[in-house]
């Protein structure tokens, strides 16, 4: 099939009733064509549904006609294509987007569908931010790169790094949303020593779970962006698990006996593994540097001083 030239073709059309590259410009006129071609691409697909016989409390005696169905859903594939032109995307974004979509969609299955992790015995548990990827660092680097401070990861001496930094809550979380929207997740450093870890728990047989509370839910790209920055690093693992209270989520899905150790960066999360009586390292950060940790949770300096 030759996308771009049935993407020309329906450019052409619409060129009739609007223009692409100045539309957005009108915020009255761009709302309701928005809401028009919506509503319409909603009535196409209510028509493509009564092509065939569908209500399951009824006997029908409906002959499907399947060049209706293929009509119907022609128009829908039209106005589809018209609503991503109206909003200024291109083929190539829409090709880049679907691809990342598929990958987020196939690992949301294995995540929340399939539970083969039931049936693992040696699991390892891996936080992302802290413990792979550099973060906070990062992050500081962004707000040093919008504010023009010179802010240094030592000053993070917890958890609250607006609080550290003097930053009013408001600026620091409108630099936040910038930082996660504009999908500088994509291109954290990897830290020190983090893949060639990864690499040593699979040479050892573990099963290795990332797992991140990173907010994918209210930053939809943040998934895709995780997925594109694990395979940008190379970095092996066998499954990543999105979850706000991660390690509770991956506990009651896998089984505490399942899980050999956590390693994580945040004190609160390794205590409230170990009163499981889970082994957890906490890699020495700023922001941990104080904190009163229980038994089971170990301090380390660096990811080789953890034997597998």
């Amino acid at each position: 099939m030759d996308f771009e030239a049935i993407w020309e073709d329906q450019l052409r059309f619409n060129r009739n009733f609007f223009d692409p590259a100045t539309v957005q410009d009108d915020k009255d006129r761009f709302a309701h064509l928005n809401n028009f071609y919506t509503l319409a691409a909603h009535k196409e697909l209510s028509e493509a549904l009564d092509t065939v016989h569908w209500k399951i409390h009824r006997r029908e005696y409906k002959k499907p006609v399947k060049s209706n169905t293929l009509e119907e859903l022609i128009d829908v594939f039209k106005y589809w294509m018209t609503l991503v032109q109206l909003h200024g995307f291109t083929p190539e974004e829409i090709e880049a987007e679907y691809y990342r979509k598929s990958a987020v969609v196939e690992q949301r299955h294995l995540q929340e569908m399939c539970r083969n992790l039931q049936d693992e015995d040696a699991v390892v548990a891996v936080d992302i931010d802290g413990v792979l990827a550099d973060y906070p660092r990062s992050f500081l680097e962004f707000i040093n790169q919008e504010l023009g401070t010179a802010y240094t990861i030592d000053q993070v001496t917890s958890y609250d790094i607006y609080s550290c930094l003097g930053i009013p809550p408001e600026i620091g979380l409108s630099i936040k949303n910038k930082y996660r929207e504009t999908g500088q997740k994509r291109f954290i450093p990897v830290l020190p020593g983090a893949r060639e870890f990864l690499l040593r728990l699979k040479a050892a047989g573990y099963t290795i779970v990332l797992i991140t509370a990173r907010p994918y839910e209210q930053y939809s790209r943040i998934y895709a962006d995780t997925l594109e920055w694990l395979a940008r690093n190379d970095l092996p693992y066998d499954y990543l698990v999105f979850h706000e209270k991660k390690e509770e989520y991956l506990i009651d899905m896998v089984g505490k006996d399942a899980i050999r150790f956590f390693v994580d960066d945040v004190a609160g999360n390794a205590n409230s593994v170990s009163r499981l009586g889970i082994p957890c390292y906490l890699i020495t950060r700023p922001y941990n540097m104080g904190a009163d940790l229980k038994e089971n949770v170990t301090r380390i300096n660096k990811l080789e001083e953890i034997q597998v």
